[in-house]
């Protein structure tokens, strides 16, 4: 009997680079205490291009063939270890490193609500509103359940596209 290969070695190692990676774009800005509008694209992006990556070379190392419920295991893995270790690295960034990185970031969105016209009642609205998810403890959970949810949408199209499943006799 051949050797099955295991789809949480390919996992393991994307599920690494997709979240070192996505790390890096999030935490930029947040050391640079700037504003960038383009991570979320770019998170997107590293994602999928990940997902891609570790399907194919699964599917390389199986003979050319891959189920659709073995590529979407590997990208829904691969999201989980990305999701956890960024959510955990950025947890612990904003609660111990610099504390201070959600007030910048409540000022920024209030200056930015202030260009837009908002009205100061509105603004002191949105901001009790948007003031439960700066909560650090709060972001490494939604954090984690984005990425899952990312990881359910886009590893489920590129599981969909990458499948090929041996024929049965």
């Amino acid at each position: 009997m051949e050797n099955e290969i295991s789809t949480g070695q390919y996992a393991k190692k994307w599920g690494l680079i997709y979240g070192l990676v996505t790390l890096v774009i999030a935490l930029v800005p947040l050391i640079l205490e700037v504003q960038a509008q383009w991570t979320g694209f770019l998170l997107i992006a590293v994602a999928i291009f990940c997902y891609v990556m570790a399907t194919r070379e699964f599917k390389r190392d199986n003979g050319g063939y891959m189920t659709f419920g073995e590529g979407f295991r590997i990208c829904i893995t691969a999201a989980l270890i990305a999701g956890v270790l960024r959510s955990v690295v950025n947890y612990i960034y904003v609660k111990v490193i610099d504390p201070g990185v959600t007030d910048r970031i409540a000022q920024a969105m209030q200056d930015a609500w202030r260009e837009q016209g908002m009205s100061e009642e509105q603004i002191e609205q949105m901001s009790g509103f948007s003031s439960g998810f700066s909560n650090p403890e709060i972001g490494l959970i939604v954090g984690i359940i984005l990425v899952l949810l990312g990881g359910l949408i886009w590893g489920s199209i590129v599981s969909a596209i990458n499948k090929n499943e041996a024929e049965e006799f």
